[in-house]
């Protein structure tokens, strides 16, 4: 009888949480861009890859990108990020450690995902760079931005 009970009050919390779940809303417009081949990231340290860029009208956007750094060398820390062409304001910036030597992965996705209130049309641009000098990571085909 109490594995019944404990079920049904996992029912009962599952069912609360549930329905604190607001309804989806549908979405009126979507734009995407997308890298197709793998680029090499620029060798001065902070330089600056445009990976992909798209143009939103004014409104409010849910901004959702992803790239993947890859580094057979030394570690280096990669950023990637979106950044508001018009302004230069950067809106949302992940890092992530790549290389070959301990405390660092080969290959590491980036991903972040951020809200865009803008008050006119603005082009969102996918941008990565490194760390350090030298030998760069390269970022894989298929590194894309999104938003709805």
């Amino acid at each position: 009888m109490k594995p019944l009970a404990l079920s049904s009050s996992l029912l009962a919390i599952v069912g609360s949480v549930v329905s604190l779940t607001l309804p989806a809303t549908a979405i009126n417009a979507a734009y995407f861009g997308k890298t197709t081949q793998s680029l090499s990231l620029p060798i001065t340290q902070g330089q600056e890859l445009r990976l992909a860029e798209i143009l939103l009208p004014r409104g409010k956007w849910i901004v959702n990108y992803s790239a993947t750094a890859i580094n057979f060398g030394a570690n280096d820390t990669v950023r990637c990020y979106v950044r508001a062409r018009e302004t230069g304001q950067i809106l949302s910036e992940h890092v992530a450690v790549v290389g070959t030597q301990q405390g660092a992965s080969l290959a590491s996705t980036i991903s972040g995902v951020t809200v865009a209130n803008l008050n006119e049309p603005t082009t969102m641009l996918l941008v990565c760079n490194h760390d350090n000098t030298g030998k760069t990571p390269i970022i894989d085909a298929g590194a894309e931005i999104a938003a709805y």
